[in-house]
């Protein structure tokens, strides 16, 4: 099991680093550009230092220049679409990470070489990343469909340590296709109660953590709980 898809992921045929002129206001700062070359594209990463990169963008072709004047065919990420850090390539399958975790996950995004998001969402752990094929629309053809194994972190929008926890697992069941008994987490509410006494703990959202399989296809996104891993829940962040 892997903490992040990295090694699980395509390795770039170069990473070119160059260094930009520093900002006399944050002089601890190191910005720099980094483009990540692959067969067919560059994905292009400006980081003044800050909190997340300040662009990131795809670049198709086969050896493009690094620099960080934009192309006039480069496609930049929106900062509505994705913020945060390149992580690598699948196919070409681009990997965003967010610039911070989330109730003990990190976001990740998945988009294309048109720098389009393809999907989003939390994982803790990762496990494999693969491509398959997969039946296309009606009259289309097969094509190659992203197939993700993770453990997911989703947030649920209840608390499975309140009064109804029934009325919640059934919700969350919805949401994740899980399956079976809700997973116990009242030890680790109390844990948080005891370290927070003034604070109603157990009315705060669970976090659940379960094995998920991912696939991103023509016809859209599915996401199924893996069978026979039960889930874990503890309070959000």
């Amino acid at each position: 099991m892997a903490n992040d898809p990295s090694s699980l992921l395509d390795r770039p045929l170069k990473v070119t680093h160059v260094a930009l002129p520093r900002d006399k206001d944050n002089p601890q700062a190191k910005p720099q550009l980094r483009c990540s070359y692959y067969a067919d594209f560059m994905v292009k990463e400006i980081d003044l230092g800050e909190e997340g990169a300040a662009q990131l963008s795809v670049v198709r072709g086969h050896d493009p220049r690094c620099v960080q004047k934009d192309a006039a065919d480069e496609k930049i990420i929106s900062p509505d679409d994705w913020t945060g850090y390149f992580r690598g390539a699948y196919g070409d399958y681009i990997f965003f990470d967010a610039e911070d975790g989330w109730n003990g996950g990190l976001g990740f995004a998945v988009f294309n070489i048109d720098a389009k998001k393809l999907f989003d969402d939390v994982a803790k752990d990762w496990k494999t990343v693969s491509l398959a094929t997969a039946p296309g629309p009606a009259g289309i053809s097969s094509r190659r469909a992203l197939m993700l194994r993770y453990v997911r972190v989703y947030s649920a929008k209840c608390s499975l340590a309140a009064a109804d926890p029934n009325s919640c697992w059934q919700k969350i069941q919805r949401d994740t296709g899980l399956h079976g008994a809700a997973p116990n987490c009242q030890a680790d509410y109390a844990r948080e109660q005891k370290r927070t006494p003034r604070s109603a703990v157990f009315n705060d959202p669970t976090a659940i953590e379960y094995d998920a399989a991912t696939t991103l296809a023509a016809d859209g996104v599915r996401i199924a709980a893996v069978a026979g891993v039960p889930p874990k829940c503890r309070p959000q962040d």
